[in-house]
Order: C-alpha cells, then sequence, then structure tokens
C-alpha cells in the first residue's frame, strides 16, 4: 500500500469510528470489526517513519474504546496488539522512552484481555507453580490470546533494560508461551517458539540459559512459519548464533532475508524491521565475532 492510500484509509476508517463514538449503545459492536483491520494496517506497511507518525491518533482511539468498554475482548485484543506494534516500531527507530510508555500499555491491555480468565486473573502474582497451574484452564480457543497477552508481557521486560525487578516475571512469559505451544504452536506464524528461543538464548547458561534448547525453538519457529517472518532469523542469530560464537550461522540467517524481496502480506512491517536489523548486525560482525 502506497503512503497516500495508506492515509486515506486511516482517515476514513477513523472517520468512521469518530462517527461511531456519537452513537452511543451498541457502537461498539460496529466499532470493533473496523477496528481490526485498522490494528492490522500496523503490521503491513513498509515505511516506518509514516507508520510511527500516524499511528498516535488511532491508539489514542483504541484508548477511548477500551476505556468506556474495559471487558471487551476484542477491543483489548486490538489495544494490545496496536500498542505492542508501535513499541516496537519506536524502539527500532531509536525512541526508546515513548516505546517502554507504548510497552507499559500494551501489557495492562494483554493483562485486561487474559484477567478476563478469573483463573489468571486470581493468580498472575501468585509463585510460578501456582501460576503455571492457572493456565491449564485456557483452551484451544484461547491460545492467540495467551500469545499477545504473553508477547506485550515479554516485550515490556525487554524494554526495562535488564531491571531485576522485571526480570523476575520472566519465568511466567515461558509458562504463557510453553502453554501457548502446547494448544496451537501455528499461533501468529509460530512465534511462541520465537519467544521461547529468545529467552533461552538470551541468557547465560549461569542464570538459567538453555541455548540449545533455544535452538530447537528458533528451529520449529522457521519450520511453521515456512521461514517467511523474519524476526525469527534475526533473533536466532542476534542470541543463539552470537552467544555460541557461531559466526556462520550468524551471517547466513541474516544474509537469508537480506537476499529475499519484501511482500506486501500481513509480515511486511515485521519483515522490514527484520531487514533494517539484519543489516545493522552484518556491519558490526567483525566487532561481534
Amino acid at each position: 500500500m502506497n503512503k497516500r492510500r495508506f492515509v486515506k484509509v486511516i482517515i476514513f476508517k477513523l472517520g468512521l469510528l469518530f462517527l461511531l463514538v456519537g452513537l452511543g449503545g451498541c457502537a461498539s459492536l460496529m466499532v470493533e470489526p473496523l477496528l481490526e483491520p485498522l490494528t492490522l494496517s500496523l503490521e503491513q506497511e513498509t515505511d516506518i517513519e509514516l507508520l510511527v507518525d500516524g499511528s498516535p491518533t488511532l491508539l489514542l482511539m483504541i484508548n477511548g474504546f477500551i476505556t468506556s468498554d474495559p471487558e471487551n475482548p476484542e477491543l483489548l485484543r486490538a489495544g494490545t496488539r496496536a500498542f505492542s506494534a508501535y513499541a516496537i516500531l519506536l524502539d527500532e527507530t531509536g525512541k526508546l522512552e515513548r516505546a517502554r510508555l507504548a510497552s507499559e500499555k500494551a501489557r495492562r491491555y494483554g493483562f485486561q484481555l487474559l484477567s478476563l480468565n478469573r483463573e489468571f486473573k486470581e493468580n498472575v502474582k501468585q509463585p510460578l507453580a501456582v501460576f503455571k497451574q492457572s493456565l491449564s484452564s485456557f483452551g484451544k480457543a484461547d491460545a492467540a490470546d495467551l500469545f499477545w497477552g504473553g508477547q506485550a508481557w515479554a516485550l515490556w521486560i525487554k524494554m526495562q533494560g535488564g531491571s531485576p525487578a522485571a526480570l523476575v516475571d520472566l519465568p511466567k512469559v515461558e509458562e504463557i508461551m510453553l502453554r501457548v505451544v502446547e494448544l496451537d504452536e501455528s499461533t501468529y506464524f509460530g512465534s511462541a517458539h520465537l519467544v521461547l528461543g529468545s529467552i533461552y538464548c538470551s541468557l547465560s547458561p549461569m542464570l538459567g540459559g538453555k541455548p540449545e534448547v533455544g535452538r530447537r525453538h528458533f528451529e520449529r519457529s522457521l519450520v511453521l512459519s515456512q521461514r517467511q517472518y523474519w524476526p525469527a532469523q534475526v533473533a536466532f542469530a542476534d542470541t543463539y548464533a552470537r552467544q555460541t560464537f557461531n559466526r556462520e550461522l550468524f551471517e547466513d540467517l541474516l544474509k537469508e532475508i537480506l537476499s529475499r524481496p519484501l511482500v506486501e502480506n500481513e509480515m511486511v512491517t515485521a519483515n522490514r524491521l527484520a531487514q533494517k536489523k539484519a543489516a545493522e548486525l552484518l556491519e558490526l560482525i567483525d566487532d561481534i565475532f
């Protein structure tokens, strides 16, 4: 989608949303079908600066809808995904403080979404064993919500820059992603495996890292996405290959995605960011190895 068309679509759909806000009553039933394509637009545009500049209006609208209907799963899902996507965009463009704030909002909406499940709500702050048991109350139909809530939590931890108070939550994110894998490992291009691979390969073995377990999760993610979701290659290179000093794997993974053309699909924004990150990492290869 070119810039002019993207902006026109955003303006048209936001105009409809503003109109529906004034209708009251059952407006949320009419708003929800419009929010999904708007949220997906954050994942389907290659002009990163355009997305960074154009997204705040959409995010403010989502905030308003959730405030008026705080237990609506469709709105909470849209808020979790949209603020997660925006946090990643801001992080990749160097707007770190704004990225941190966006990740906090994504985590909040993710918690609200998962807390619609009473077992989760009652046990989210409990010790790990109790928390893990509560996840059994989620079924296959909940896999996507469980993934997005866990992904937002993982993103928030990343944005805290190694804070011990944030890292203490990492085992709970791990358990969420393991449950997603049990329920439906194909969820969002196998990205639960990607998150698990990143967790196991980002920590040193002395701190609980499991690089070979992480490698298996990355490889499974690549299989499930048919190697089309390129953040998996970047994370695989930047964690496992880097930690194990595997320069050949590091280079092969990054060159793989740089050699391929972008395709206009639901992965295109993430893939564009992945190519950008891959190029940056390859420039540093002699310093890394």
